[in-house]
């Protein structure tokens, strides 16, 4: 298990799997809550901002702005389904596992 994972085992056994898991839906209800068309069209809005500045200077950003403002809306489709259809979908569908460095 790494770093970051025995971190947030170290919280589950600090607080209990009953308060975690109802922790992790309320991170998750705290985004869904932030993911209104307002939100999500100022955004989207930055994201091409920030990209024409980008340009501006002669640089280039990691993703595409058309990239960025599609996870946006896509998190703002999923915000829209029950958070613990969402966790069991992760659970059973997501190879998890591999993404990121922890």
């Amino acid at each position: 298990m790494n770093e970051k994972l025995q971190e947030i085992k170290a919280l589950e056994d600090k607080y209990g799997i009953l308060l975690f898991g109802m922790s992790l839906s309320h991170l998750v209800d705290v985004g869904v809550r932030h993911l209104t068309d307002e939100n999500v069209e100022a955004a989207v809005q930055k994201i091409k901002v920030d990209d024409e500045a980008c340009a501006a200077k002669g640089e280039r950003q990691f993703m595409t702005p058309e990239f960025q403002c599609a996870i946006v809306r896509c998190a703002a489709e999923l915000a829209k389904i029950n958070m613990w259809s969402i966790f069991a979908y992760i659970k059973k569908y997501m190879p998890i596992g591999g993404y990121g460095n922890g």
